[in-house]
């Protein structure tokens, strides 16, 4: 069923994409790169390049088109009418095995030991204590995207045998968060900065992805514009790349922008820390090729894509 979704989508969006692909080429005017962002913490590089002014500095036009949610943002790519975004892994692994021409051309965030991205929590007062204790445990995550992949790799390494793993469909990421404080659910998956606000509010870490290669944010783009504008891509990429460093080198004085552009909860505004980001680079082979094998064990996939059919690094600066 989803998969015949991800089908129709992509069919209605092309006749879209066609006669906004001939707009912009009759138009005469100076390639300006539309990318899709949301208000989350893997986007500040993006905030920052727009900010500081980077993009000019390299000689890039580029408009961050909002978008409140991940499944608004792919179907406006798919549609064409933005011609990047960021995002999981999984979901420009989906749009490719499902016949779109997309590619990923660079991993903008990674966790590594000293940072997370998503955590499994237990409700408040809970007697589980350890992953091991969520054999047999709903977990609440959403079907099919990163942090159901997420939630399998981290149960599996700490000990829950395969069969026992079970989850619990809950796609809006707040009410999630609501139904795990409330204990309408024994455990649920979260995003940063959900995970530091649940944990301030009673629920109990179990495990996080702190250092799991599978979770990073890659930034991706439309087959036909990224062969058509080179440069263009190169540029954006060198400008990202420009401003993690900048955020790297004086975090603190990212905070303001963190703080407009980004979804934090009040509390956490003033002290939350102002994420590092690593170097550009291309994705991780071994997690791209693990995540294509789990999208075709559950039928979301089909094709048994390369890394290459998935990933051109080639833009990287």
């Amino acid at each position: 069923m989803w998969n015949r979704r991800v089908g129709i989508m992509i069919v209605a969006a092309l006749v879209v994409s066609v006669s906004i692909c001939s707009v912009r080429a009759s138009s005469g005017e100076p390639v300006k790169i539309r990318f899709g962002v949301l208000p989350v913490l893997q986007a500040l590089s993006l905030f920052v390049a727009e900010d500081k002014g980077l993009f000019e500095k390299a000689g890039v036009k580029v408009e961050l088109v909002p978008f409140n949610t991940a499944a608004e943002k792919d179907i406006a790519l798919v549609a064409g009418s933005i011609d990047g975004c960021f995002g999981d892994l999984v979901t420009p692994t989906v749009l490719r095995g499902n016949g779109r021409d997309v590619y990923m051309v660079a991993t903008n965030y990674d966790t590594k030991s000293d940072r997370r991205m998503f955590g499994v929590l237990a409700k408040p007062n809970s007697a589980l204590k350890s992953v091991k204790d969520l054999a047999g445990v709903p977990v609440a995550v959403s079907s099919n995207s990163v942090i159901d992949y997420v939630t399998q790799e981290l149960l599996k390494s700490g000990g829950v045998p395969e069969d026992k793993i079970e989850s619990v469909e809950t796609k809006n990421i707040g009410m999630r968060m609501q139904m795990l404080l409330s204990g309408q659910v024994e455990a649920a998956t979260l995003p940063e900065p959900l995970v530091t606000a649940a944990v301030a509010k009673g629920a109990i870490l179990l495990v996080d992805d702190a250092g799991l290669t599978s979770s990073q944010t890659v930034l991706y783009f439309l087959g036909p514009f990224m062969k058509e504008h080179p440069k263009e891509v190169k540029a954006f990429l060198a400008a990202v790349n420009q401003a993690n460093r900048l955020i790297n080198e004086q975090p603190d004085s990212m905070r303001p922008i963190m703080v407009e552009h980004v979804r934090l909860p009040p509390p956490l505004q003033a002290a939350y820390p102002v994420p590092r980001f690593p170097d550009l680079h291309a994705p991780d082979k071994e997690s791209v090729m693990t995540v294509i094998q789990w999208l075709r064990k559950r039928g979301v996939v089909k094709p048994a894509l390369t890394y290459e059919q998935v990933v051109d690094a080639h833009y990287v600066p």
